[in-house]
């Protein structure tokens, strides 16, 4: 036992183990949930896990709150950037990068098995050289939908893969 920590007798530490039980649990982010999921399929392949990486998250983030509020759904942006330029700009360097993105779904399960249907998206998983990742969502809630599309989108999902330098 530690000298600092109070000592509980036996109703009251049964008392807090109970009352741990019974705490909601914590609910994963969309993030949090796409990674556990996209690790899986990675374990199964034989791949090693993705780490997260914040100038990755950064870019993702950025793609995906484009997409959103400019209404639009592409690997480009409206601004003319491209995937590795975004990444470039949150100042990280990279051997070799790839994206997922994906609009529409409303949660992590569904956002990774479409991308793991889609043999493109699928091999970005895959890419065993692939070693961080960074994972967004934006929810646009006034969302308008965009040309061809007779419903709002409003959920923005992008997923970007690098194998640092």
């Amino acid at each position: 036992m530690c000298p600092s920590m109070p000592r509980l007798s036996w109703p009251s530490a049964l008392l807090v183990a109970f009352s741990l039980a019974l705490a909601p649990p914590v609910s994963a982010s969309p993030a949090d949930s796409v990674l556990s999921a996209i690790n899986a399929a990675r374990a199964k392949a034989g791949c090693g896990p993705l780490r997260v990486n914040p100038k990755l998250m950064a870019a993702a983030k950025s793609h995906a709150r484009a997409m959103a509020e400019q209404n639009f759904f592409g690997h480009s942006g409206k601004d003319g950037s491209r995937m590795s330029s975004r990444i470039k700009r949150q100042g990280y360097s990279f051997r070799s990068a790839a994206e997922n993105i994906a609009a529409g779904q409303k949660s992590a399960g569904e956002v990774v098995r479409g991308w793991l249907q889609s043999s493109g998206h699928r091999r970005n998983i895959l890419n065993c050289r692939m070693q961080e990742t960074g994972i967004a969502l934006v929810y646009q809630a006034d969302d308008r939908p965009i040309r061809g599309n007779r419903a709002a989108l409003r959920y923005y999902w992008v997923q970007v893969f690098a194998d640092p330098a």
